[in-house]
């Protein structure tokens, strides 16, 4: 038994191992790399900016439209065999855009490869906090379980991060080094590497990730298992706005530095700049499971730090500090990501934490979207690029605030209640 009082990160590798580790993080990185790596081969073979952004819509709405669905197969089926098939999909997909780039095939060709390339993504980051999950579950002591879990969610959050910076920067030296072609090869050898090294991981501990229990002839629990899932989203809708809202910062600040570096003629800083925000997110989401505020405190001064900070960016500061802020902005959404995925997996069925946690994902890329959009459609306007993020901080402050509200009227009504009746008590 591993006493509660273990360092963060011994009680990570003696509950996990270094092989759930490190291929848990080498499987999302494929992912990570593939959407800023297929803009730059479209660009590079000289179909043009217009294809390579519609490059990268493809492969989000691909994401977002297949990301449920994967995630509820890989509760019924199982995980490993679900990622083989997108393993496989993605493979096939992504031959097709060599193809299409090498012939000259039709636009619409190549962006519904791209699409299908998103959405066999494999969802590795789901699936590894779901084993976390199991992890944590399987301990059964209540304390150690729920550290496990908080930690396990801080360190998933914290690979995320950091893999969507080292990521599209490897997915640009491999376009810089190997060409359009090429890199559309290296592309599909690390996908196959990277997410083939997690599916040997999970072919060797089919306990953590195994399907759930009811097959197709057991209506009666399917029927249960649609109103438990139906049942647990509703205490989940607030913490999917919050994640929605953290997609709408990040989407929001990556397009208004965009904007910003382009007018001030150093588009080069754009990807250092906005990369060291994952930095600071990913530190976040290591160190915010040890803080003894509760969940909606952290999520309140999440949301309060980033209004302060996308406020402070619509001023346009220079870049060193823009680079202070921006350090700040990638702390307050690494504690309230690590907050909300912790919730997420407090609140969801055993048999269905992969799909609640892919909803999750879906609705963080949603956000990106949503952010990315707006702030595209304010265009050169450089002082009202950050608004949105700034709106989102706000609006996670209130939410945070008023459930609190809610919730100190609900022990005072209990309390309440339970004076006028003490016979009832006991």
């Amino acid at each position: 038994m591993i006493a509660s009082t273990a360092s963060a990160p011994r009680t990570l590798l003696d509950t996990a191992g270094v092989g759930f580790l490190v291929t848990a993080y080498l499987g999302r990185l494929p992912a990570a790399m593939n959407q800023l790596g297929l803009l730059l081969v479209v660009s590079a073979s000289g179909r043009g900016l217009t294809l390579a952004g519609a490059m990268v819509a493809a492969v989000g709405a691909g994401t977002a439209l297949g990301a449920p669905g994967i995630g509820r197969l890989h509760d019924r089926v199982g995980a490993w065999r679900v990622t083989v098939c997108a393993l496989a999909v993605q493979t096939g997909a992504l031959a097709v855009i060599r193809w299409a780039t090498d012939c000259g095939a039709a636009d619409g060709i190549v962006l519904a490869a791209g699409a299908v390339t998103g959405m066999a993504n494999p969802q590795v980051g789901s699936v590894a906090r779901a084993a976390w999950s199991h992890l944590a579950r399987a301990s059964g002591q209540r304390d150690r379980a729920l550290r496990v879990a908080r930690l396990g969610m801080g360190w998933e959050t914290a690979a995320d991060e950091t893999s969507f910076v080292i990521g599209p920067a490897a997915a640009g030296g491999l376009v810089a080094l190997l060409g359009a072609r090429g890199a559309v090869v290296a592309l599909a050898a690390v996908t196959l590497a990277g997410e083939g090294v997690f599916v040997l991981w999970l072919l060797g501990h089919r306990e953590i990730a195994r399907p759930c229990a009811d097959g197709p002839g057991d209506p009666a629990r399917r029927d249960r298992r649609a109103r438990t899932a139906a049942a647990s989203m509703r205490p989940l809708a607030p913490v999917l706005t919050v994640v929605v809202c953290v997609g709408v910062v990040f989407g929001t600040t990556q397009t208004a530095l965009t904007a910003v570096h382009a007018a001030h003629g150093t588009p080069g800083l754009t990807g250092p700049v906005y990369g060291s925000m994952g930095l600071t997110s990913a530190a976040a989401g290591l160190v915010s499971p040890g803080l003894r505020a509760g969940r909606l405190g952290k999520t309140a001064v999440g949301g309060l730090a980033v209004l302060l900070c996308s406020t402070a960016l619509t001023s346009v500061p220079p870049t060193v500090l823009t680079e202070i802020v921006i350090l700040c902005l990638g702390a307050a959404v690494g504690m309230m990501l690590v907050t909300c995925y912790s919730r997420v997996e407090e609140l969801s069925p055993a048999d269905q934490v992969t799909g609640v946690m892919t909803v999750a994902s879906t609705c963080n890329v949603l956000g990106v979207s949503l952010g990315s959009v707006i702030t595209g459609a304010i265009g050169e306007n450089l002082h009202l690029g950050n608004a949105p993020a700034a709106i989102a901080g706000g609006c996670v402050t209130a939410l945070a605030l008023g459930e609190a509200a809610v919730r100190r009227h609900g022990r005072r009504a209990r309390r309440h209640g339970r004076s006028r009746h003490p016979d009832q008590d006991g």
